[in-house]
């Protein structure tokens, strides 16, 4: 049943190539060959490589989503998505054989961009999705553990595929609006300091709208290898935005709400930033007063759809808390380049908030997910409970592992 959602909109021949190119590793890069590539790169190099690394990494893709509960996969949100993915695979698949030529590369190089545009919606459809769902049935028909196997593998394959293809669409493609391809690009001299500030101010102003109060910040920064430098780092300077957004998004929400709303912001205790830049790593800290969470509670901080904000309206543009993305996903942005992003509670205290980047490009490969028969095994497997035994009110193992 599942693989009749594929069959009928492939070809039968569209079809067996998804099933080949599944079972190819996608390859990964580190940040220090993106950078390479966009300063020396071709375009006979890009063309042969983006085209057989996208229908791999696409086709990892599909192969998990066929995976999904029948519940999951006849919603009209992930029919879109499925939709949307065979018709990309379909688009790039008419290249494979096609030997390079300027004229062929071209219109290569225009479909990466209408497929980049095609996948510009895939976190918003699949969480209406799964909101939709989950009200609508007061439970999704999926075991906790494997939604966030398949989100995490999902989106941080989402994220790999946008910088490819966005690399690829500033290099070569005559872009009449710059500023769409803005978020996804590299910067070989990311300003961490002005990221930082620009995400604070952006999180104060949506706090301050709200509660009509933001405490302020406090910094610290420091340059090891570098004393008394600013900080520069290669990385995504949006991937740095929106890790540093959320995380300041919620200290000023949980300072305001543990504090009250009625103090100014001279009576709010301040959220504390500092910088750390190592030889490794650069290491981003944020600590607020905001009362902090139980132990148990942390990581369900790190669950799709897990909120202590209320459910937004759907003509809600830019609700301060509510949908449940946002650490998730801050998180995988972290940890596509080999880094991370954790969180430490003291209750009834504050909370510490960590973001860790590889100080060096060359050292910063991309963390990608691929489908294999253990992946299979993970979502039929009708609990991924470890051997602990534990009291049920975790909801799982107080152990990673």
């Amino acid at each position: 049943m599942r693989l009749s959602l594929v069959r009928w909109v492939f070809s039968k021949a569209a079809f067996q190539k998804k099933e080949i190119y599944s079972h190819f590793r996608p390859c990964p890069l580190t940040l220090q060959s993106m950078l390479d590539f966009s300063r020396t790169g071709s375009r006979h190099e890009a063309y042969q490589f983006l085209r057989k690394e996208l229908l791999v990494r696409i086709a990892n893709t599909m192969k998990e989503i066929e995976c999904l509960p029948e519940a999951l996969l006849n919603t009209r949100e992930l029919r879109d998505v499925t939709r949307w993915f065979e018709m990309s695979f379909s688009d790039l698949l008419s290249f494979e054989e096609v030997p390079f030529s300027e004229d062929d590369f071209e219109r290569f190089s225009e479909t990466v961009r209408h497929i980049y545009f095609r996948h510009s919606s895939v976190v918003e459809t699949v969480a209406e999705g799964l909101i939709d769902l989950k009200f609508a049935r007061r439970e999704l028909p999926i075991p906790h553990r494997q939604l966030q196997y398949f989100l995490n593998r999902f989106y941080l394959m989402r994220i790999s595929n946008r910088m490819l293809m966005n690399q690829h669409i500033m290099k070569f493609c005559k872009l009449p609006n710059f500023s769409m391809h803005d978020c996804d690009r590299i910067d070989a001299n990311c300003d961490v300091e002005a990221i930082v500030e620009e995400a604070f101010d952006a999180a104060q102003f949506m706090c301050d709208s709200k509660y009509l109060t933001a405490p302020r910040m406090e910094k610290f920064f420091h340059n090891a290898p570098s004393i008394g430098e600013p900080i520069y780092v290669a990385y995504s300077p949006a991937h740095l935005y929106h890790m540093t957004f959320e995380l300041f998004k919620n200290a000023l929400r949980a300072t305001v709400e543990h504090w009250g709303v009625n103090k100014s912001p001279l009576e709010l205790p301040p959220v504390k930033v500092s910088l750390f830049l190592g030889n490794s790593n650069l290491t981003i800290k944020i600590c607020d007063r905001g009362g902090g969470v139980p132990r148990g509670e942390v990581e369900k901080l790190f669950a799709y759809h897990y909120t202590t904000a209320p459910r937004p309206l759907k003509d809600d543009r830019c609700p301060m808390a509510g949908l449940g993305y946002g650490l998730p996903l801050s998180r995988l942005y972290a940890w596509y380049f080999h880094g991370d992003l954790v969180l430490t509670s003291y209750e009834g205290y504050g909370s510490d908030a960590c973001i860790y980047i590889k100080s060096k490009p060359a050292d910063a490969h991309e963390f990608l997910p691929y489908f294999n028969p253990c992946a299979r095994i993970t979502y039929r497997a009708s609990s991924l409970d470890p051997a602990w035994v534990h009291d049920e009110h975790y909801g799982c193992s107080p152990f990673p592992f």
